[in-house]
């Protein structure tokens, strides 16, 4: 696992209950629970928000980028930057340290080999059931691309929170990337879908967890819930 500490965002759209004119209804939401997340082991490469090349697992492409070639192979090798698949979290739980009536959202990291397992990223749980996570994911910086990157991770929760589906890991450099003897400038950026089951109720017994955070990683107290957080 790389050492650079990304800002991570996390956005899940969450399947809520609809009013009878179709609009989300706000109010308390239970999410917490433990999940496995499952890795489709795809990648799309864009460069300056351009599609570039988009493989699966096992198969390779090589891109052409202002003059420059080098396969997409090279951005996940070891020298290379960490794909999502390689580097998030595969085993997790979903907190809500200040209680369901609030939009603070924790995720835990229960996996043994990905990261230090009891880090947590923080995030708001929107209204809608939309939510966004900032910090927490250790991930490769150095290597091939020398500037730090920020990552986000978009999915939607089942109503019954069964799964969390639709999911999307992005990673995003802004550049300064040397892959090969290509040189990219541009916006760097890599996403892999994924899915995640649910395992069992929320249980961080297996860990030792960080302390509770906030949206912006600095630490909270789980008895003292701020109002403006209210749902």
């Amino acid at each position: 696992m790389r050492t650079n500490i990304l800002r991570l965002s996390v956005v899940a759209l969450t399947a809520t209950g609809l009013t009878a004119c179709g609009e989300l209804e706000g109010g308390p939401q239970d999410r917490m629970g433990n999940y496995e997340v499952e890795y489709v082991d795809n990648l799309r490469v864009y460069i300056n928000d351009e599609l570039v090349a988009e493989v699966v697992s096992g198969e390779d492409a090589t891109i052409e980028w202002d003059g420059e070639v080098f396969q997409v192979s090279q951005l996940c090798s070891d020298d290379g930057v960490q794909c999502p698949s390689e580097s998030y979290w595969t085993d997790v739980a979903v907190d809500q340290p200040w209680g369901t009536e609030y939009d603070l959202l924790n995720f835990v990291n229960l996996s043994e080999d990905r990261g230090t397992p009891g880090q947590r990223m923080g995030g708001t749980l929107a209204p809608d059931g939309s939510f966004v996570m900032l910090s927490g994911l250790a991930v490769g910086g150095e290597g091939s691309c020398a500037a730090i990157g920020v990552g986000t991770v978009e999915g939607i929760f089942a109503e019954d929170n069964s799964t969390i589906d639709e999911g999307v890991i992005v990673y995003e450099w802004g550049g300064g990337c040397q892959i090969g003897e290509a040189t990219i400038a541009a916006g760097l950026r890599l996403e892999t879908d994924y899915e995640a089951v649910r395992t069992g109720d929320f249980d961080i017994s297996s860990v030792t967890p960080e302390e509770p955070i906030d949206d912006e990683g600095g630490e909270v107290d789980p008895e003292l819930p701020e109002d403006e957080h209210a749902l």
